[in-house]
C-alpha cells in the first residue's frame, strides 16, 4: 500500500503547474487526497462512509483514544431564544 509521502511523488501532482509553486503542507494536504481517492475507487456512498469510519477508529485506537460518539437524532429541532434586550 502506498503512504502519503508515495503520493507526494505521484505524477499526478509532480505535473500539476498549481503544485510547482506550492507550500509542502499544501502538496501532503493534496497527496492524502489522492490516496484516499485511490483506495475508495470503486466503492458505494456506504461502503466509503464505512471505510472511513472505520479508518478512525483505528487512528484513535492506534493513539490509545477512545471514540466518544454522540447521537444527537430525535432531539427535534433547535427552539428559538428570545432576544436579549438592548
Amino acid at each position: 500500500m502506498k503512504t502519503v509521502t508515495d503520493y507526494m511523488n505521484d505524477p499526478r501532482l509532480l505535473n500539476d503547474p498549481e503544485m510547482a509553486g506550492a507550500l509542502e503542507p499544501i502538496i501532503e494536504i493534496h497527496a492524502a487526497r489522492l490516496m484516499l481517492q485511490d483506495e475508495t475507487a470503486g466503492m458505494t456512498t456506504t461502503e466509503k462512509v464505512a471505510f472511513i469510519n472505520a479508518r478512525g477508529k483505528e487512528t484513535l485506537a492506534r493513539l490509545g483514544l477512545t471514540p466518544k460518539i454522540v447521537n444527537l437524532s430525535g432531539q427535534g429541532k433547535l427552539k428559538p431564544r428570545a432576544a436579549a434586550g438592548v
